[in-house]
């Protein structure tokens, strides 16, 4: 089956792995234009082996404007080149494409609409950082705070990113929105089926993932499942059902295994989850941990 698969929580630090299974043709396509980017990338001066120059010809992809001003320039090592290169524009801007930084914001900026992107076509990607993490605990004299280059920003989707990182592709991102912080011990229960957004975006921030034991499918794209069975109202169901200490995510897999399967789970006092299995086994997952704070600095004298 045809199909392209993105990993974020596989791969070094900083990388992600990604999974295509093409037809031959287009396989065969795409591997001669990624070829000829990096070709290019090298008559530019870029520093990186191949490998290297590959993969950025593959992340400017994501960007066909970028993708297109370097190919312009697929012709610079040719002799017979009618332009002499320094004196070509075009050949400027293929520089700033073959040295661009890696952003996750870089991408189709025209109108309609992509999955996992906004109307117009712009990533969306969320970040979680605390004042901790973005300023430092030392001040400069005129007792402003200093910005972090080494605090650390945690993304469901991509992990943690150091806030250095996080700066530079602020500066290239089309909006920023900075929302409150989501207390979930403050949010009343209600009496229907479906959560508030509020609600189902502050348990899947709780928890992160799928939390059937070693599933690590992420937690925004898990069902929210009512850990005791919901049970309508106007069925004999009591009120308050949905509060999100009856509320866990569950990939559709264990979801469904829960739902019509012989298992069964409840969430303990320290957040973590004890799953009853079909034979009888009880497994018990790990509580969920926030990073813990690093020690006080020690100002200089």
């Amino acid at each position: 089956a045809r199909r392209v698969e993105v990993h974020h929580e596989e791969g070094a630090p900083g990388s992600s792995e990604v999974f295509m299974t093409l037809d031959t043709a287009d396989a065969a396509a795409f591997d001669s234009t990624v070829s000829t980017m990096a070709a290019t990338m090298r008559a530019l001066g870029h520093p990186g082996d191949l490998g290297v120059r590959r993969a950025h010809a593959v992340g400017v992809l994501a960007d066909p404007q970028q993708a297109l001003d370097l190919l312009a320039a697929a012709d610079i090592a040719d002799p017979d080149r009618p332009l002499d290169p320094d004196h070509d524009p075009a050949v400027c801007v293929a520089e700033d494409a073959a040295y661009a930084t890696p952003t996750p914001f870089r991408g189709w900026s025209g109108g309609g609409g992509r999955d996992g992107g906004t109307a117009g076509g712009e990533a969306v990607v969320v970040f979680h950082v605390t004042d901790r993490d973005l300023l430092d605990t030392d001040t400069d004299p005129d007792g402003s705070g200093l910005l972090r280059r080494d605090g650390v920003a945690r993304s469901p989707k991509l992990g943690p990113v150091l806030t250095a990182r996080l700066h530079s592709w602020l500066l290239t991102a089309g909006t920023v929105t900075i929302k409150p912080v989501l207390d979930i011990h403050a949010m009343p229960a209600v009496d229907q089926h479906d959560p508030p957004a509020r609600m189902a975006e502050a348990v899947r921030l709780r928890d992160e993932t799928c939390v059937y034991p070693r599933c690590g499918r992420r937690a925004e794209v898990c069902d929210l499942d009512h850990v005791d069975e919901y049970v309508p109202m106007d069925q004999g169901g009591p009120p308050g059902q949905t509060h999100p200490d009856n509320l866990a995510p569950l990939c559709r897999r264990h979801h469904r295994a829960k739902t019509f399967g012989r298992f069964a789970y409840r969430r303990l006092a320290d957040g973590s989850y004890e799953w009853t299995l079909p034979t009888g086994t009880q497994i018990t997952t790990d509580p969920h941990t926030l990073r813990p704070a690093p020690p006080p600095k020690r100002r200089r004298t």
